[in-house]
């Protein structure tokens, strides 16, 4: 009987760990509502992850749910070129990559009204995969041998998110704080940049060069963000260059400069030593008992 509560007891434990790293799904407006709600205060509060999924609920003769690519189709209500288009109004939408996700509806006057959703996706919790099956052998028991071990393989550094400026995100006016807050750092492409900030009173803007960096002028755009809340990942080795050209805040000393590294480093294991055949074997021990000595 103890063993039986005991064993209850665990199972019990095993599914809630299990539980709370699970895929969440969200009913986009909560329960009362669905996506006819005009405002993005919904997602407050909400951490979305990888993996989860969001639930569209709507009346299809009116709405639908259009997903574009950036901010400026989303801020601008634009759906001339959409990601995806969905209409059945029961829609169930998985997130597979993080970043932003841009979701308007078609209809442009409820667009305009403020039926959007900008959903800001992290990368989803590590889940520890479950172990393999046992495999039950009829018969007089014997040892499983283990699988062989993998080749040589190369060491991969796995991307990292970094906030800029940390908890003071984009909005200190001094460069030589940035400056001190990149030299600590070494980023390598793949890696994300994540840039907080007042997104009506400033922004982010990617130039190309030296000289538009340090003049504050914007002839060489790169990119530009102004989400307030903007994913940048950076995808070519060599230095890239960050800047606020808002209201004056590049000369007031909003400004990033950041050298990118390669993505792999070329560091292979050592070969794992060589399993001499039988033959090698009689090989050896004749050398070692039978070589002539000089």
């Amino acid at each position: 009987m103890v063993t039986k509560k005991i064993f209850g007891f665990v199972l019990v434990i095993m599914f809630l760990l299990l539980g709370s790293s699970s895929a969440k799904t969200y009913k986009v407006g909560g329960s009362n509502y669905g996506w006819t709600i005009k405002d993005n205060s919904w997602t407050e509060h909400k951490e979305f992850h990888v993996g989860d999924s969001l639930v569209f609920e709507y009346d299809k003769n009116v709405n639908d749910v259009t997903q574009v690519s950036n901010a400026l189709q989303y801020e601008s209500c634009d759906n001339s070129s959409p990601k995806v288009v969905y209409n059945t109004g029961h829609d169930v939408v998985t997130f597979k990559e993080p970043g932003h996700h841009y979701f308007i509806t078609s209809n442009h006057i409820e667009c305009v009204s403020g039926l959007n959703l900008d959903v800001l996706v992290v990368p989803g919790p590590s889940r520890p995969s479950p172990p393999p099956p046992s495999r039950k052998i009829h018969g007089p028991s014997r040892q499983i041998p283990p699988p062989p071990p993998p080749p040589p393989s190369k060491i991969l550094p796995s991307s990292r998110m970094y906030a800029v400026g940390d908890s003071s995100g984009w909005s200190v006016y001094n460069s030589y704080y940035y400056e001190k807050w990149s030299e600590d750092r070494h980023f390598r492409v793949g890696d994300t940049l994540f840039f907080e900030y007042n997104k009506h009173i400033n922004d982010v803007r990617e130039v190309s060069n030296e000289l538009d960096f340090e003049s504050c002028t914007p002839t060489s755009t790169v990119a530009v963000y102004k989400t307030g809340h903007d994913l940048v990942t950076l995808t070519r080795p060599g230095v890239h260059y960050f800047v606020s050209l808002k209201t004056g805040l590049c000369h007031a000393g909003i400004k990033l400069r950041i050298m990118v590294q390669p993505s792999t480093e070329d560091v292979t294991l050592p070969d794992a030593p060589k399993k001499l055949s039988p033959i090698g074997y009689l090989n050896r021990w004749w050398l070692r008992f039978f070589r002539p000595h000089h």
